[in-house]
């Protein structure tokens, strides 16, 4: 029984050898037709990667641009300060003119694409290639190549940004990606401009807001201290005519009497509001009648309750000069170029073909082969 399982093993792997044998003699026959196969397969893989346009990836950091060359611009950024619109995490519609603001808006102004779509649309390469579409198909392939270049965020184990585009030629996807960054960063110097330019107006408004309030405090503090001092001259007047009348020329007050002492003890606190003010003598009295008529209106809101804390604020105001030191350093920005807000060298960046011309010529080549192969076993079988 042991012997009948070892004559049938034989048998098998004597007709494998024979199959594999008559395998390899049916595609050495069949070697012409495998090989014409593989060639003409080959042949349309480098037809395809010669027809398929070159694609060249090109990458660089970019990064903020560095803080000295923002120190000039230290003072707009007290005053925004001062008026409370500096840019904090509680006020993120704030404004500041540093490295970090700046690189955020140019990497707004890039990602709208508007620019790196004008830019493209003059390359004579997409001019060729849009030219047979209608208006809405030419603006979607030019939002589709504006796409192409990008400035994407650091990944977790890098630290800058990173500027790249895809193109069919790196020396004119270099130019063009040079062409439109120099324009958003004109763009992003007109914008803050302008934001400085409204800034000012607001706070402009802002002060003079300020002193209409002040200046409606001060004419209400000057008719109220008016009305009141009329009234003080008024009571001094009649208290006047009371000690005339009385023949109280001096005072007969005696600041020791308020103070007496009971029999029991006590002491009796006589409170001066509580003494009749004629008792001080007609003389004294038209004394300060004279002196009150005789103050000047300054003279006189200088005893008005209130008047000193708004007039200091009122002249204050008037000599904020919050709003003409942010137009005079709008002269520093436009002095300023732009080039220097960021920090990127093009002429260092890494520039890699894309195109696998190589890769598609030796699957051409394997799967040509498997073909033709494949073809003889079928045909013989």
């Amino acid at each position: 029984m042991k012997r009948s399982i070892k004559i049938t093993e034989s048998s098998k792997q004597n007709n494998d050898e024979i199959d594999l044998f008559e395998l390899f003699e049916t595609l050495w026959r069949g070697k012409w037709k495998i090989i014409v196969t593989t060639v003409i397969a080959t042949l349309v893989g480098v037809a395809f990667s010669l027809s398929k346009p070159n694609l060249y990836k090109v990458s660089t950091p970019i990064q903020n641009g560095k803080p000295s060359v923002f120190l000039k611009h230290n003072i707009i950024n007290d005053v925004i300060k001062d008026n409370g619109l500096n840019l904090t995490d509680e006020n993120l519609n704030g404004y500041a003119i540093d490295s970090p603001t700046i690189f955020s808006m140019v990497i707004d102004e890039f990602n709208d694409y508007e620019i790196m779509r004008n830019v493209v649309s003059n390359d004579e390469f997409v001019r060729q290639s849009i030219k047979d579409l209608d208006e809405d198909d030419k603006r979607k392939a030019l939002i589709e190549y504006a796409k192409l270049f990008v400035i994407t965020p650091p990944s977790k184990n890098e630290t800058n940004w990173t500027l790249s585009f895809e193109w069919h030629d790196d020396g004119e996807g270099t130019r063009l990606l040079s062409e439109a960054l120099t324009l958003t960063l004109i763009n992003v110097k007109k914008t803050l401009l302008n934001d400085i330019d409204q800034l000012a107006t607001s706070v402009e408004k802002k002060i003079q807001r300020e002193l209409e309030v002040v200046r409606s405090e001060l004419n209400l503090i000057k008719q109220k201290h008016k009305i009141t001092n009329n009234k003080h001259i008024l009571y001094l007047v009649e208290q006047s005519a009371i000690a005339k009348e009385l023949g109280i020329e001096m005072n007969t007050l005696d600041a020791n009497a308020l103070a007496q002492t009971r029999p029991s003890g006590v002491l009796l606190n006589i409170s001066s509001k509580e003494v009749p003010l004629y008792l001080s003598g007609f003389k004294a009295l038209d004394k300060e009648i004279s002196l009150i008529r005789s103050r000047s209106e300054e003279g006189q809101l200088l005893m008005a309750e209130g008047y000193t804390e708004a007039a200091t604020k009122r002249i204050s105001l008037e000599n904020d000069l919050s709003a003409s030191q942010l137009r005079n350093s709008l002269k520093s920005i436009e002095n300023d170029n732009p080039n220097n807000w960021i920090q990127f060298d093009l002429t260092l960046a890494d520039s890699k073909s894309q195109n696998k011309s190589e890769l598609y010529v030796a699957l051409s080549i394997l799967l040509g082969g498997m073909f033709g192969a494949m073809y003889v076993l079928v045909s013989n079988s």
